[in-house]
């Protein structure tokens, strides 16, 4: 008779809160020698950041969206109920997901209220002394893809995030990046920030898009970033998924976060390189002061 029980982690929504989950997917594998089944969103990339994790099974992408807020709920239930499962792990603190988890035929729904959760990472790091005891979270939880170690100065600028009341000025990463090519020891900067806030970035692109050390990325396929972060020796920007990428990578990051917005600092747990800086509580002039300082 098969005990294998089945097993569903709906992650949270961004590439840098999947990244997160890692060691519980893992810690879940090993406790009950079940492979994971994944229910996410497209935005996450899931299925590209988890291709080589041995602890999934299968990764199914649904619209969380909410439009058609009923409709979408009752399919997110729908897909829940065809599995069966003996565990539910939901991290996202949303009621357009928890309730249709509570209506479900899972055996055990583990979830949390949004009150509860300020702090993503302190939030699945109590899961390990609560719901997950066995789950190691101060062990390196890196990403499955093969590392490059880069000696040059390749600096991968994160200016954009998901939230954009979670960024740094534009024109503090102007005086960021004039510092930068101003090193001799410079070789290349990627200036990355999604295709649809061309407009929203057009001074920077203005300002940089003849130099010959700069390369804008807004036109690059996932996979073609991650593959010049990892190509890269130094990532800095706003806390989101490059930096959460960096670090899963072993690169050096220098993250800019907004503490009203961005409270957890979540990429500790994959990489204790990882320098931050408060946007509230640093000057501009302050933190370029101190990446510059670091870099060399």
């Amino acid at each position: 008779m098969d005990n294998k029980k089945i097993i569903l982690v709906i992650p949270y929504r961004g590439i840098g809160d999947l990244i997160f989950h890692i060691p519980l997917m893992r810690g879940l594998y090993k406790k009950y020698k079940s492979k994971i089944v994944i229910i996410t969103n497209a935005a996450n990339k899931a299925k590209f950041i988890l291709k080589k994790e041995t602890s999934i099974k299968k990764i199914i992408y649904i619209n969380f969206q909410r439009e058609e807020q009923i409709k979408n709920s009752y399919l997110f239930l729908k897909k829940i109920n065809e599995f069966k499962a003996d565990i539910c792990v939901l991290t996202a603190p949303s009621k357009r997901l928890i309730i249709p988890l509570l209506m479900s035929n899972v055996k055990k729904k583990i979830f949390f209220k949004k009150d509860k959760i300020k702090d993503l990472s302190k939030y699945i790091i109590s899961q390990s002394v609560n719901e997950f005891p066995y789950i190691d979270f101060k062990k390196k939880y890196n990403l499955i893809f093969k590392k490059k170690k880069i000696k040059d100065h390749v600096i991968f600028l994160s200016i954009d995030s998901h939230h954009d009341q979670n960024n740094w000025r534009e024109d503090n990463f102007i005086k960021l990046t004039y510092k930068l090519l101003k090193y001799k020891k410079t070789k290349k900067i990627f200036i990355n920030f999604s295709p649809t806030k061309i407009k929203k970035f057009k001074e920077i692109y203005k300002k940089f898009s003849r130099n010959k050390k700069i390369f804008f990325t807004y036109n690059k396929k996932f996979n073609e970033i991650v593959n010049l972060i990892n190509n890269s020796s130094i990532i800095i920007g706003n806390e989101s998924g490059p930096a959460c990428l960096g670090a899963s990578l072993g690169k050096n990051v220098f993250s800019i976060y907004n503490p009203k917005h961005t409270p957890n600092l979540s990429s500790k747990i994959i990489n204790k390189k990882i320098v931050y800086f408060n946007s509230k509580k640093s000057k501009p002039e302050i933190i370029i002061k101190k990446i510059f300082k670091n870099i060399i």
